[in-house]
């Protein structure tokens, strides 16, 4: 069977007056048909890494991604060491909630560090200090590292991360973008993701990596409008798990 996940669903203790737990979470995957997930600690200014990895370390299907402020310096990068000896399997940076420079050098021990422990990088990519173009330089400090560059870009640096992807073999695009797309903003079900498409047909359909953003979108709804794009079965399977399971080394 060919292997199925996201790559970025999040808990949260109030989400719209829900809390989403692991079991929530992966009965949502499972109406997809996804069989993993990539889960993070719900984004504030000190998230709950350790929270994250007691409860989803021992779950088979759950993959904790932890999410690091470099701000914190060395003793952030020690206690990302201690995290993934717990079983954290990711690294999320968000300058968005940290409020950092993404290319700031005090980003690069991070980095670094998380090469060095064999883990996925995954950046939230945006507006002025999380644009795209800058992953390019984190990307370029690890080549044998798999970046994953949140958000593909939008809404503003979609075409420089379709560089940062030509010139660095080791960035992948991820999917959550279905916000993006103003003119279906209200109704993910008519959602039609071009840029994915765009991403299939310039960097390969082995450079793009599904994620959903669960809780703000279910997976369901991600899948449906990527399927509406009509890339072919191939394609699919490879963004919808294959590309996850070889970055994660799912076998």
């Amino acid at each position: 069977m060919p292997i199925t996940g996201d790559f970025e669903a999040y808990l949260t203790d109030n989400w719209y007056d829900h809390q989403i737990t692991v079991d929530a979470l992966l009965e949502c995957e499972a109406e997809a048909g996804f069989d993993y997930a990539v889960v993070m600690p719900q984004t504030k200014e000190v998230p709950d890494n350790d929270g994250l990895v007691e409860k989803t370390a021992d779950n088979p299907h759950t993959l904790p991604c932890v999410l690091m402020d470099p701000k914190r310096g060395s003793e952030g990068v020690d206690d990302l060491g201690r995290l993934v000896e717990k079983g954290a399997g990711g690294m999320k940076l968000m300058g968005a909630i940290h409020k950092y420079e993404i290319d700031d050098p005090m980003v690069f021990p991070f980095v670094d560090a998380a090469a060095e422990l064999g883990i996925v990088i995954s950046v939230h990519s945006g507006v002025r200090n999380c644009s795209a173009d800058r992953i390019g330089i984190l990307a370029e400090r690890v080549p044998d590292s798999p970046v994953i560059i949140d958000h593909m870009g939008y809404p503003d640096n979609f075409d420089d991360a379709m560089q940062v992807c030509r010139d660095h073999p080791n960035t992948y695009m991820g999917t959550t973008v279905l916000r993006f797309h103003k003119r279906w903003a209200n109704n993910p079900e008519q959602t039609v993701p071009d840029g994915v498409k765009i991403a299939v047909d310039e960097i390969g359909p082995e450079r793009v990596v599904f994620g959903s953003n669960l809780p703000e979108y279910r997976p369901i709804q991600v899948k449906r409008a990527i399927q509406r794009l009509n890339m072919g079965a191939e394609a699919e399977e490879l963004i919808f798990g294959g590309n996850l399971g070889r970055i994660y080394d799912l076998g």
